[in-house]
């Protein structure tokens, strides 16, 4: 179906969306299936931001926040119960979802330990996690060097294909009457008294009874009280391969989550992560541009960790900009002191493990007052009381990593 365009603005809605990704789009979709009047607004397209330029990975639980992830737990094992169920049955769509598990690599002896003691407290949280050593490591992905040191194992991990999903929840959307209004920037939220009572873009304005603000990197362009370092955008780039027979048969992440990559379904090997070499390590820019030193640290990795790859030629690179935190948790949940403000955003490059539950999170906070999910540490006025401490595990150290990933002999 073809978007709508800025002409069609409607004079009013129950709440207004910010934000045609997957995230603002499953709230669209949950919100709509409530009986709410939804329209969701973006500046370019549906899926054109991070959710388009992503590597598809999705799967339960963090590892870099295992001592105290019960609610991150909580909210991904949701999410992905409900691709593979839930949203499956209602959207009549597999999402080209493959429940496959996945890997954590340790290359070395540091990342090594960090993991066994992340499976160790999430096996204390009945977290189905498990550490293989470097052989077992290999019975399962033959691919993998002979020098890693092991990996942690998920068993609930897969892949899918991210613009699959996000049509699929915007489709799902419309049957219930939302409307998607693209290429139309949001310039200002309208409140009046303590309450959200519209949005401003640039071709008008539009009433609205709740507004939604699912921005991701450009978060604090709508939240300008937001305390600077709460939420910066993150550039990501990615790159692709020839088509090659099985190599990789799940998901695998490796540097603390910093680089990571999958097969796809059409063969291609997908490698992304070194923002530690792109310029000011990939954060504060808004520029979706391709850094060749980066390009250049992914292939290594992948080389370097796959030696059967060396020879593959790449085809194509991207980049995209994510929202990353200063906690590196996410913000769900009502913002500040205004009545029917929301805000769902920075999700530290792993969205397609939280969107399609936060927004059933958000839908029943919206409509209700309150959601049955845990999202306490998700509270995006945890930065109010001042200038955010930078301390996201998924940046830490990035300055003092080596630029070039290498393997103990």
């Amino acid at each position: 179906m073809a978007e709508e365009q800025q002409q069609h603005l409607p004079n009013s809605v129950e709440v207004a969306v910010i934000g045609a990704g997957v995230v603002g789009c499953s709230i669209a979709y949950q919100l709509a299936k409530r009986g709410k009047s939804v329209a969701v607004f973006d500046q370019r397209g549906i899926g054109s931001g991070a959710s388009g330029r992503n590597g598809g990975m999705t799967g339960t639980g963090s590892a870099l926040h295992s001592s105290g992830g019960e609610a991150i737990y909580a909210l991904t094992s949701e999410n992905f119960s409900m691709l593979q169920d839930e949203l499956a049955r209602e959207l009549d769509d597999d999402f080209s979802l493959l429940v496959t598990g996945g890997i954590d690599i340790a290359t070395n002896e540091e990342q090594a330990d960090f993991l066994k003691a992340a499976v160790s407290r999430q096996q204390e949280n009945d977290i189905d996690v498990e550490w293989l050593n470097g052989q077992e490591a290999r019975d399962l992905v033959p691919a993998l060097s002979e020098h890693i040191y092991g990996v942690e194992w998920k068993r609930y991990s897969g892949h899918l294909w991210p613009f699959q999903l996000v049509h699929a929840l915007a489709n799902g959307a419309r049957y219930y009457n939302a409307r998607f209004i693209t290429h139309t920037p949001v310039t200002r939220i309208l409140t009046s008294n303590g309450t959200a009572t519209g949005i401003e873009t640039a071709f008008g304005s539009v009433e609205a009874g709740a507004v939604v603000v699912a921005t991701n990197a450009w978060t604090r362009s709508l939240l300008p009280d937001l305390p600077e370092g709460a939420i910066v955008p993150s550039r990501g780039q990615i790159l692709v391969t020839q088509p090659v027979g099985q190599i990789l048969p799940m998901p695998f992440s490796t540097n603390y989550d910093k680089e990571y990559g999958r097969q796809t379904h059409s063969g291609q090997i997908l490698c992304g992560g070194f923002r530690r070499l792109d310029v000011d390590e990939g954060l504060g820019h808004f520029t979706e541009e391709v850094h060749p030193p980066a390009v250049g640290g992914i292939a290594n990795c992948l080389a370097t960790i796959f030696p059967k790859m060396r020879d593959l030629k790449v085809v194509r690179t991207w980049a995209g900009l994510m929202g990353f935190t200063a906690d590196g948790l996410p913000m769900i949940g009502s913002y500040g002191d205004t009545k029917g403000l929301f805000v769902a955003a920075g999700f530290n490059g792993g969205g397609f493990s939280y969107a399609v539950a936060t927004g059933k999170a958000m839908a029943q906070l919206v409509a209700n007052g309150r959601s049955t999910l845990d999202l306490e540490p998700f509270d995006p006025n945890r930065f109010a009381s001042g200038t955010a401490s930078w301390d996201n595990p998924f940046t830490a150290g990035e300055q003092n990593n080596p630029g070039k990933l290498t393997l103990d002999a």
